[in-house]
């Protein structure tokens, strides 16, 4: 070839690899965002197949306030009225891994299903990278107990019971005392100290044996012909040995005579005098009634002893201490009758009763009623004012005031409290941080719900969720197996449809909103908790909305805090992190605005919603950091803060708080994820190296990256050579 023409030819070849070379790079920067797109989306590679994914680690910190003056809160009642002392403790650091398992993948749906778990290291024990050690969390910790709520609150009905029961069970040692001296039983006991232990044994205690027997005067509920005849039904021969009963017949005989009496298949004749019939009227001069122990009991409650006319302690006159000035408005005393009295005391062996009837008290109004006849309660009904609420019990005020002077002052806040103390719940509990935070067990509760204290099946509790409840070493020494919390059952969008949608979520156990928001609590309440319907539904999974996001176009970040809110957090400009630009999304919420008691009691039950129970407020302070181009968060740091009401514990009908100055700070969470140094290193490079006209090849990350050098390699040799051979070729020509 001429060398003219082969110099020419490199010279053209350079610049056509320099031509090249300008739009390879537009081609390489802007098909970075379209792989992030790509990359983004949730598959098995980067998700459920990822090591990293199906076992994560994070770490958290807890503060703690403890109640120093505990003993003295709790000398009931003096001590209710006392001023709790707080002192702040932590912090105590944890290492939380979080274990998740793969499920399904619906490509069609474009989700993928997963369950999921945490649990708790703490960090004074194991080795946490940096973070900690923190506080030792065995050391002890007093505070507001949360059970201590659910149990006042669950216990009146059950006193309700009792006291029906009680009734009964005094209307059977009367008849048996009367009948007593005319039977031959003492022949079927061994001896008559026997027999006269089998009639008076425990009088006067707590623990009565004898079928005369009662309780102490101040508190009518303990009788012995009821704990006769439970140790006979449950074990017959065993009883006959204790009591000293000789024969099988005698005891089929005795606990026929007693049993008869007590269940209300036996019936007595009473006098007319203190009866009145359903519409509240007197009966007729001379006439007499037959009753049983149901009939007895229900017209004690409704105020008058049907055999003599006293006033039971635990009947509407409250043994003649209730005093609302009847003399002015021609009154004596409250005698509903047997009719219009057992439907009281039904009612208020319920939930529904004796928690609306409470509810009203402390409020002023019913909660939304439906039937007022009923009552019965619900969502949308109407809010009457108290006094027009208790016709949904009884007749008129007098006998509201009656009933709701016996359910609140007589009982709620004197009786329960009391018994409550008496099986080992109160108001204030002292438990290690461990069992605070991951579980603990109350006997009181076991025993309520299941009649034994050691039933290790039920009564535990927990303000975090651990794989498991925590145990103690001295119930792990018992052998006792601490109950699995369920994981939970997550369902996320992959992304694949519509990558604003990347991983946020469909459904949380089977729920589209918080479990303490849902319809379910809404109904059971009867409105009286806000439901949030889709309120977790589209909260973020790591993402703000899909990629290549900001502010204009991608104003919140819908984000779930730890089950207490899911709020819109607003973008509020850009802030550096390591060296990445990211948007700044940030909130504070309003704790007055956020009472968080149905989430700690969650009975989804008008219980949920009773003022004062547990007045707990949540705030929090969270700022999340996402870088734009690929629109996952980068940072967040997020400061949970739970407030007391102290006020309203005593006071449970004042006004809610307005400011966070009227509450008391009892619990604190810190959190603060964020991408490690190599991690925003490979960012920078595969990212915004990457989008760099200039520099996009430098970092080598692909196959790709070596096609620019090469092409600008060959076009600097084409020029080099080709401008030799050309020079040379014209020094050549000059000295021919």
């Amino acid at each position: 070839m001429n060398p003219t023409n082969l110099g020419k030819g490199l010279l053209v070849v350079g610049a056509v690899m320099l031509v090249l070379a300008m739009p390879l790079s537009m081609v390489a920067t802007f098909m970075v965002q379209g792989t992030i797109d790509s990359a983004s989306v949730r598959t098995a590679e980067n998700t459920w197949e990822s090591e990293s994914w199906l076992t994560s680690v994070s770490y958290r910190d807890y503060y703690a306030y403890d109640v120093t003056n505990v003993d003295e809160l709790n000398e009931f009642p003096e001590g209710w009225a006392k001023t709790p002392e707080f002192e702040l403790k932590g912090p105590y650091t944890f290492k939380v891994t979080t274990e998740r398992v793969f499920v399904n993948h619906n490509s069609t749906a474009a989700t993928y299903e997963y369950t999921e778990s945490t649990s708790f290291e703490s960090c004074f024990y194991v080795d946490c990278e940096g973070n900690g050690p923190g506080e030792d969390p065995r050391e002890p910790l007093s505070n507001l107990n949360v059970p201590y709520a659910t149990l006042r609150v669950a216990t009146l009905p059950q006193v309700f019971e009792i006291i029906r029961d009680a009734m009964e069970a005094r209307f059977a040692m009367l008849m048996l005392q009367e009948e007593s001296v005319d039977t031959n039983f003492s022949e079927c006991f061994a001896n008559d100290a026997d027999y006269l232990e089998f009639l008076n044994g425990g009088a006067g205690t707590k623990n009565p044996t004898g079928i005369l027997a009662e309780g102490p005067a101040s508190e009518p509920i303990y009788y012995g012909v009821t704990n006769f005849l439970d140790s006979a039904n449950s074990n017959s021969e065993q009883t006959m040995s204790d009591y000293g009963i000789i024969s099988n017949s005698c005891m089929d005989d005795i606990v026929q005579w007693t049993g008869n009496w007590h269940d209300g298949s036996s019936t007595y004749e009473v006098s007319g005098e203190y009866l009145v019939d359903s519409e509240g009227e007197p009966y007729p001069e001379n006439a007499t009634e037959y009753i049983t122990a149901s009939d007895y009991a229900n017209i004690s409650f409704g105020g008058v002893d049907p055999l003599d006319g006293s006033l039971p302690l635990f009947g509407l006159n409250n043994g003649g201490f209730l005093d609302l000035n009847w003399e002015a408005y021609g009154k004596t005393e409250i005698n509903l009758g047997n009719e219009l009295a057992g439907s009281v005391l039904d009612s208020m062996t319920t939930t529904t009763g004796a928690g609306g009837m409470v509810y009203m008290s402390l409020v002023g109004s019913t909660p939304p009623i439906i039937d007022v006849s009923g009552p019965d309660y619900g969502p949308g009904g109407l809010v009457l004012d108290k006094y027009s609420g208790f016709r949904g019990y009884v007749d008129d005020a007098f006998q509201g005031f009656a009933l709701e002077h016996l359910t609140m002052d007589v009982l709620f806040n004197d009786v329960v409290p009391r018994y409550l103390e008496g099986i080992g719940s109160q108001r204030w509990n002292t438990l290690s941080v461990n069992e605070w935070l991951f579980g603990w067990h109350d006997p009181a509760t076991a025993y309520s719900l299941s009649g034994s204290f050691d039933n290790y099946s039920t009564g535990w509790f927990s303000l975090d969720a651990n794989a498991s409840f925590y145990l103690t070493p001295e119930l792990a020494e018992k052998g006792v197996e601490s109950p699995d919390i369920p994981p939970a059952w997550i369902v996320r969008n992959t992304g694949a449809l519509e990558l604003t949608k990347l991983d946020k979520l469909v459904t949380a156990n089977n729920l589209t909103e918080l479990d303490w928001h849902s319809e379910e609590m809404y109904e059971g309440t009867y409105g009286l908790v806000d439901w949030e319907p889709n309120g977790l539904r589209y909260s973020s999974g790591g993402w703000v909305d899909g990629t290549n996001i900001n502010c204009e176009e991608n104003k919140y970040l819908k984000y779930n805090l730890a089950g207490f809110i899911v709020p819109d957090i607003p973008c509020v400009g850009h802030s550096d992190v390591k060296g990445i630009e990211a948007l700044h999304y940030s909130i504070e919420t309003n704790a007055t605005e956020r009472p968080i008691q149905a989430k700690l009691l969650n009975t989804k039950t008008i219980l949920d919603a009773l003022p004062g129970s547990i007045p707990l407020y949540f705030n929090a302070e969270a700022d999340f950091y996402a870088e734009p181009k690929s629109g996952f968060i980068i940072k967040g740091d997020v400061v949970s803060t739970f407030y007391l009401d102290v006020d309203a514990l005593n006071n449970p009908s004042k006004d809610a708080p307005t400011s966070k100055d009227e509450l008391q700070p009892v619990f604190v969470i810190e959190i603060h994820p964020e991408l490690s140094d190599d991690q925003a290193s490979s960012i920078q490079s595969q990212i915004y190296t990457n989008q760099n006209l200039v520099t996009w090849w430098t970092n080598f990350d692909t196959p790709f990256d070596f096609i620019l050098p090469i092409l600008v390699l060959i076009s600097a040799v084409c020029f080099f050579f080709g401008k030799k051979i050309l020079v040379e070729n014209e020094i050549n020509q000059g000295e021919e």
